[in-house]
């Protein structure tokens, strides 16, 4: 790499250090768009490697194979008025789970699945409640809600939605995208940018555990 380039970039780091306001700059949307391009890549290589030694949820799921409605993304580029719903459902966290539950949950999840394909938000939004109901320590579960909560253009329940995730899982690359998302709908731009960071961290620590496993 030319060491002139490196030396440019090191530059906007600095710049970028000492005011962060920078972030947001319209100028640099491009950076950010790359970056979410890039994430995007790597997490189609994670798809089609054997995650099963990348990301592992509760033992054997892997979130990139299985954030099926991870490429949704959002249509609507103007900042919305905050939700002011009551917090969802999380389940109880000290619910002794059978394999049937989780079985169980897997189903009501294909079924959300089902209903976002459609169009139908609130439709995926009940079922994902119902699933975590069943399986209430499954983190992916509480992503793929948020999912439906940013499409029904409800911000501040995808990020409760997401902090419970990451509560579950730190390193849930899911999360921080969907709380990124969930954060530009109410305009919270330098938010967006550090999920947006922190997924494409995430992300790249994952590729390269794999090729290290490998």
């Amino acid at each position: 790499m030319d060491p002139k380039k490196i030396t440019e970039l090191q530059v906007l780091v600095d710049l970028y250090s000492q005011d962060p306001t920078l972030l947001t700059a319209k100028q640099l949307s491009f950076l950010w768009d790359s970056i979410a391009s890039m994430g995007d890549t790597i997490l189609c290589s994670v798809k089609h490697a054997s995650a099963e030694k990348i990301f592992k949820e509760q033992g054997k799921q892997p979130e990139a194979a299985e954030s099926e409605e991870s490429d949704l993304e959002i249509e609507d580029d103007g900042v919305i008025e905050p939700d002011l719903d009551d917090p969802q459902e999380m389940g109880d966290e000290y619910l002794e789970i059978t394999n049937e539950m989780i079985n169980q949950a897997n189903e009501k999840r294909e079924h959300a699945f089902a209903a976002l394909d459609e169009g139908k938000f609130q439709k995926a939004i009940d079922l994902f409640t119902d699933a975590i109901r069943l399986n209430p320590h499954f983190n992916l579960l509480y992503v793929n809600r948020a999912s439906a909560f940013v499409k029904l253009q409800k911000p501040n329940a995808a990020i409760r939605d997401c902090d419970r995730a990451c509560e579950l899982n730190p390193n849930s690359a899911e999360s921080y995208k969907w709380r990124g998302q969930a954060h530009m709908l109410l305009g919270e731009g330098i938010k967006w940018t550090q999920c947006r960071v922190k997924h494409v961290g995430l992300l790249h620590t994952a590729l390269a555990e794999y090729h290290f496993a490998y």
